[in-house]
C-alpha cells in the first residue's frame, strides 16, 4: 500500500491534467450508462406501440434518438479528451520519476556502484520506469478507475430500477475478489521471473558490449550466445505462462461465467416478463441484459488490470529503493585553491570495516610538485587517489589542501581545480571539440586548437577533414590510444587546473609513443601540482618525490636518486624492470 501511496503522490507535478482528466472520465462514464436508458424508453415507448398496431410516433422517436446521439457524442469527447489528459499527466509522471533517478544516481556515492552490475541500475532507471507509466499509471488512470466508475454507477442505476436484481448482482463482487486473488496467486511466480531474467538480459547485453574484445579473442561467442538464449527462453517461458493464465482464466472461463449468469437473469427476468408482470418490459430486459454484460466486461477487466499494476508495485519498489538511496553528505562551501598545496595528515581508510587499505598515510605535496607513487596491485595509490578527489573520505586523518580540510567544501568545487587523466581516457560521442570542452560553450575554437598544439596534438588534428568538428563515435574507437591520452590531456590543459593527477598515464602505449606523451604530460605538468600513478618507472626519474606503497603503507619516500642510494624496494622494482626490458 505504501508503494501505491507513493506512486499517487507523484501525481501531484501533474495535478491540473489529472484532475481535469478525472471529472471529463466521470463525466464521459456517466453518460455511457445513462444511454442504454434513452434505449429502453424507444423499446418501451414508440417500438412497443408499434409493435401492438399502433401508429409510430416520429416525434418522440426522433427526440429520444437525437438525444441517445447527443449523449453519445458528448461521452466520446469526454472519454477522448480525458484519455488524452490522463495519458499526459502518466507520461509526464514517469518521464518526472526517469530524470528524478537519473540524478540520484548521479549523486550516489563511488561506493554505491561498488558491488551493483551497471546493467540492472540501468534497468532501474529506463525499464522500470517504463514499466510505471504502463502498468501502473496507463493502466490504473484509464482501465481500473474507468471500469471502477462505471461498475458503480451501473449498479447505483439496477439498484433504483430493481433492488433485488441488485443484490443479486451484487454476489458478484465476492466471485470476482476472489478470481481474481486466485488470478494474482498463479501468475505471480511468472511475472516475477519474466523481470528477473529481464534484468539479467540487460545486464548481460551491457557486459557483452563492455567486454566484446575479450569476447572475441578468446572464442566465448557461442557461450555467451548460449547464455543469453537461456535467459531469453527463461524470458519467453514466463511470457507464455502469464498469457496462458490470462487466456483461460480471464477470457474463456470469464466468458463462460457470464453466459452463465446472463442466462440466469433471462430466466428469472424473463419468467416475470412472460408472466405479464407489468414491471418488466421488454427494454428493462434489455438494459438489464446489457447492464450484466458490461458489469462483467469490466469486472474482467479488473482481473487482468491488477495483476498489471501488481508487477509496478515490483518494479515501484525497486524505483523507490534508488530514488531513497542516502546521497553523498555535501557541503554548500566552495573551495577556493590558490596555490596548491596539498596535505595527507595520518589518513587510514578502508572500504570495509576492520579492513584498511590505507594506514596512517603522511603526503606534503608542495605547490608545483610532482609526487610519484608505485607499488604493487593492490598496495593503496588508487585508493590515495579516491580519497585525494573525495570519491570516499578518510576514516582517520584529514586532507588538506592550502590550509583547507577538504571535508568541509562541495565535492563539485574540489574537484574543479582538478585535472584527471587516467590509464583508459574515456572519448564520449561526439567531436574532438566537444571533448575537449566536455560540452562547455565557454570556450572558443582558438582555445581548443591552442589547448590540443600544446600537448603535441596537432598533427592528429591536421590530418582530420573536419578538424577539431570531426565526428568522434563512442570511446574514440578511430583513434589510437596515444591519440585519446592527448584529447585527455588537452581536456585537462584547457580547464588550468591547480591540481593534476595521472594515473597510469603511459601503460597502455607503446615505447615510442611515450616520448610524445611524456613531452605532453611535461606540458601539462607545467605550475601545477601533480600526483602521478605509474608502473613504468622510467616516467617518474625526474619526480619531487617518489612514494613506495606496500600494503596500504608508505614503505619509502624520496627523489629517484636518494631511493636508488637506500638499494630498498624502489631499486629492487628498478632493477626487475630493467631485467625485464
Amino acid at each position: 500500500m505504501s508503494i501505491i501511496l507513493s506512486l499517487l503522490k507523484e501525481l501531484k507535478a501533474v495535478k491540473k491534467f489529472f484532475g481535469l482528466g478525472m471529472a471529463l472520465l466521470l463525466m464521459s462514464s456517466l453518460l455511457q450508462q445513462v444511454s442504454p436508458l434513452i434505449i429502453r424508453r424507444v423499446i418501451d415507448g414508440p417500438l412497443s406501440d408499434l409493435t401492438n398496431g399502433k401508429a409510430l410516433d416520429d416525434v418522440v422517436l426522433l427526440r429520444y434518438l437525437a438525444l441517445f446521439v447527443s449523449l453519445m457524442v458528448f461521452y466520446s469527447i469526454g472519454y477522448y479528451v480525458s484519455t488524452r489528459l490522463l495519458m499526459h499527466a502518466a507520461n509526464k509522471t514517469a518521464a518526472y520519476l526517469r530524470e528524478r533517478a537519473y540524478r540520484v544516481m548521479q549523486r550516489l556515492p563511488i561506493s554505491y556502484f561498488d558491488d551493483k552490475p551497471a546493467g540492472k541500475i540501468a534497468t532501474r532507471i529506463v525499464n522500470d520506469t517504463e514499466t510505471i507509466r504502463t502498468q501502473f499509471y496507463a493502466n490504473l488512470l484509464s482501465n481500473f478507475i474507468r471500469a471502477s466508475l462505471r461498475i458503480t454507477i451501473i449498479y447505483g442505476i439496477v439498484f433504483l430500477l430493481d433492488w433485488r436484481l441488485g443484490l443479486f448482482l451484487l454476489l458478484l463482487i465476492p466471485l470476482f475478489y476472489y478470481w481474481q486473488l486466485f488470478y494474482n496467486r498463479i501468475t505471480e511466480k511468472p511475472i516475477a521471473t519474466f523481470y528477473e531474467a529481464r534484468s539479467d538480459i540487460n545486464t548481460q547485453v551491457n557486459e557483452t558490449m563492455n567486454g566484446s574484445t575479450i569476447i572475441q579473442l578468446y572464442h566465448q561467442e557461442n557461450r555467451i550466445m548460449a547464455d543469453f538464449e537461456q535467459l531469453s527462453e527463461k524470458m519467453r517461458q514466463a511470457e507464455y505462462k502469464s498469457i496462458l493464465i490470462d487466456s483461460s482464466l480471464s477470457w474463456n472461463l470469464m466468458e463462460l461465467l457470464k453466459n452463465f449468469v446472463i442466462a440466469a437473469t433471462l430466466t428469472i427476468v424473463g419468467y416475470q416478463f412472460l408472466s405479464d408482470n407489468p414491471l418488466i418490459t421488454a427494454g428493462r430486459l434489455f438494459i438489464y441484459i446489457n447492464y450484466v454484460s458490461i458489469l462483467f466486461d469490466m469486472m474482467g477487466n479488473l482481473v487482468r488490470t491488477l495483476p498489471n499494476i501488481k508487477r509496478s508495485l515490483t518494479t515501484g519498489r525497486r524505483l523507490f529503493e534508488l530514488l531513497n538511496e542516502p546521497l553523498e553528505d555535501d557541503s554548500d562551501e566552495e573551495l577556493h585553491i590558490p596555490v596548491g598545496d596539498v596535505r595527507f595528515e595520518n589518513v587510514s581508510f578502508s572500504y570495509e570495516e576492520g579492513k584498511k587499505v590505507l594506514k596512517n598515510i603522511v603526503i606534503h605535496a608542495k605547490a608545483g610538485q610532482t609526487v610519484a607513487l608505485v607499488g604493487h596491485t593492490g598496495s593503496g595509490k588508487s585508493s590515495i587517489m579516491n580519497l585525494l578527489y573525495r570519491f570516499y573520505d578518510p576514516q582517520e586523518g584529514r586532507i588538506v589542501i592550502d590550509h583547507q580540510d577538504t571535508r568541509y567544501f562541495s565535492r563539485e568545487s574540489l574537484r574543479s581545480h582538478m585535472g584527471i587523466v587516467l590509464q583508459d581516457p574515456y572519448i564520449f560521442t561526439g567531436t574532438i571539440a566537444s571533448n575537449v570542452t566536455m560540452n562547455n560553450p565557454d570556450f572558443s575554437d582558438e582555445e581548443i586548437m591552442t589547448a590540443l598544439k600544446r600537448v603535441g596534438a596537432s598533427d592528429m588534428v591536421a590530418r582530420l577533414k573536419n578538424g577539431i568538428h570531426e565526428k568522434v563515435v563512442e570511446k574514440g574507437s578511430a583513434f589510437s590510444s596515444g591519440e585519446r591520452q592527448l584529447i585527455a590531456f588537452a581536456r585537462t590543459l584547457i580547464v588550468d587546473p591547480k591540481i593534476l593527477i595521472l594515473d597510469e598515464a603511459t601503460s597502455h602505449i607503446d615505447t615510442e609513443t611515450e616520448e610524445m606523451i611524456q613531452k605532453a604530460m611535461a606540458v601539462l605538468k607545467e605550475g601545477r601540482t601533480t600526483f602521478i600513478i605509474a608502473h613504468r618507472l622510467s616516467t617518474i626519474q625526474d619526480a619531487d618525490q617518489i612514494l613506495v606503497l606496500d600494503n596500504g603503507e608508505i614503505v619509502e619516500q624520496g627523489t629517484h636518486t636518494e631511493l636508488m642510494a637506500n638499494k630498498g624496494r624502489y631499486a629492487q622494482m628498478q632493477a626487475i624492470q630493467k631485467t625485464i626490458a
